[in-house]
């Protein structure tokens, strides 16, 4: 702690000077001045994040969103018979990029083409790559594979906090609109465990589930790994990677705008 009744060479001095009732007074001082001061940041926090809600029409967005999600749920489930008897459904695993073509093709793409879940198509989405990205995955060779490069890069936010939140939105969404199969996979510039689809898939059609997903694991330094993620789920602790989706929800996309309210787009 950075105030000075916390080091303990001074704090040892306050105890010889002034006695143990001081010192424990002066601390509790400390404490509650920190905790006014935390208080006050987390007031100052939601306040700031309150007017922006207000100055972009938050709860009225989000409100319509929910009726209309609702709706096209309800629509999804009544018009659409999924076969949960299909034990080799397609799964189409959507990448979106952006100029990082040699990572596709020698972690991305390899991690999809050794799953033990053989019935995929894969669908990369350029954000208007500039590189030899389509090049590189073309050499490839396989029909399961697909890619479009968007004509023009999406019109993400300047600050890089913001469009770190929101990059790749464009794409990610022309995936979704590109994409057959019955069941969706989102994967970035990270690979899967060789039987992520398998694993994911055999538990979503065994109990009937829309949506699964798992914990990850992240290289933080070489040859350390941290889990990533969390059970139960919870807000903000889950990855796009470690999620399996049924096709049936496609209508849910993500959204380019969700940085006004310091939200990522998923």
């Amino acid at each position: 702690m950075s105030s000075m009744f916390f080091k303990i060479d001074r704090a040892y001095e306050i105890f010889l000077e002034e006695g143990f009732i001081i010192l424990i007074k002066k601390i509790l001082n400390y404490l509650c001045l920190e905790i006014h001061k935390m208080i006050r940041k987390i007031i100052k926090y939601d306040y700031f994040l309150m007017m922006r809600k207000i100055r972009y029409d938050y709860w009225l967005k989000n409100w319509i969103e929910r009726i209309r999600n609702k709706r096209l749920l309800k629509i999804a489930r009544n018009s659409i018979e999924e076969n949960f008897n299909d034990k080799e459904p397609l799964v189409s695993v959507l990448i979106p990029t952006y100029n990082k073509g040699r990572i596709l093709v020698d972690r991305t793409v390899p991690s999809v083409l050794r799953q033990t879940h053989q019935n995929f198509e894969i669908i990369i989405v350029g954000d208007h790559c500039t590189d030899n990205t389509e090049e590189l995955v073309r050499k490839i060779n396989d029909r399961r594979i697909k890619f479009y490069n968007l004509e023009k890069r999406g019109a993400y936010p300047s600050d890089p906090y913001y469009r770190w939140m929101v990059a790749g939105v464009e794409p990610a969404n022309k995936a979704i609109e590109l994409c057959s199969g019955s069941w969706i996979a989102r994967l970035d510039d990270d690979e899967f465990s060789y039987d992520k689809i398998e694993l994911l898939l055999n538990y979503a059609l065994k109990h009937d589930y829309e949506m699964v997903y798992g914990k990850m694991q992240m290289e933080t330094k070489p040859n350390v790994w941290d889990e990533v993620g969390s059970y139960p789920l919870e807000c903000g602790r889950i990855c796009h990677s470690s999620v399996l989706y049924s096709s049936r929800l496609k209508f849910f996309r993500y959204d380019l705008n969700s940085w006004k309210f310091l939200e990522p787009d998923d």
